[in-house]
């Protein structure tokens, strides 16, 4: 939202970027311009308006059109709902899902919103301290939860059918990034943590073809966490 040019219209803003990559005439990137407003809702004249005279919403519509005026194969998406209110951020994961099946192109989503990853994604790769400990599609990551960082981040949001219980927020902060443990990097704030996590280097383990967990407690075929145990108590029931 505050990434756009208070003084250039949002036609230019456009415009810019095709001059840039594609090499046309400013006629033609004028035109593709328009075409790109109306291709994320916006009608085509209102080109010629600043970016004050947008609300939040269409202003990310506008960078989303900026970012898609290229034909690019794929679009990395770093938290595009933020500070948009629900309904406003539904309108634009719609309209990034439309646009990513209608154009071909492949999307990459940064978020914290678990909501946001249901909504638009089909493979889920979680990350801590900058590695991948959980990696698979949709359904698996959700509905199969392998670590306990995965674990933690579904715990600690609230549930519709358990009114009145405490959240369960993960203990402890992030690990400083130059100074990260010899095992583990979570290890210091996982309930499971053994001397094993602290110690041992830890290998990615494929669960299935799809799926994989960074988690040495698995080196115990009888582990798994309390998600896996509760779901596993409610399928026997």
């Amino acid at each position: 939202m505050t990434s756009l040019n208070p003084v250039m219209t949002v036609g230019e803003q456009i415009a810019e970027s095709v001059m840039l990559h594609e090499h046309v005439s400013k006629a033609q990137a004028e035109e593709r311009a328009r075409e790109m407003l109306e291709m994320v809702g916006i009608p085509g004249a209102r080109a010629t308006e600043y970016p004050h005279q947008f609300s939040g919403g269409m202003k990310q519509r506008v960078v989303i059109a900026i970012a898609l005026s290229c034909n690019p194969k794929c679009l990395l998406a770093d938290e595009p709902t933020t500070a948009l209110d629900v309904t406003i951020q539904a309108q634009v994961l719609e309209m990034m899902n439309e646009l990513k099946t209608n154009l071909g192109t492949s999307l990459v989503m940064i978020t914290h919103d678990l909501g946001v990853v249901a909504a638009i994604c089909d493979t889920v790769a979680v990350v801590y301290a900058g590695k991948i400990v959980e990696y698979g599609t949709l359904e698996e990551v959700f509905n199969q939860t392998m670590h306990p960082y995965t674990e933690g981040l579904f715990n600690s949001l609230p549930k519709i059918n358990s009114k009145g219980e405490k959240l369960q927020p993960i203990p402890g902060l992030m690990p400083d990034p130059t100074k990260l443990p010899q095992g583990c990097a979570f290890e210091p704030r996982c309930k499971y943590a053994t001397e094993a996590c602290r110690t041992k280097q830890q290998v990615s383990r494929q669960v299935s073809p799809t799926h994989t967990v960074l988690c040495c407690a698995y080196d115990d075929p009888e582990f798994m966490l309390d998600k896996r145990k509760e779901v596993k108590d409610t399928d026997a029931r």
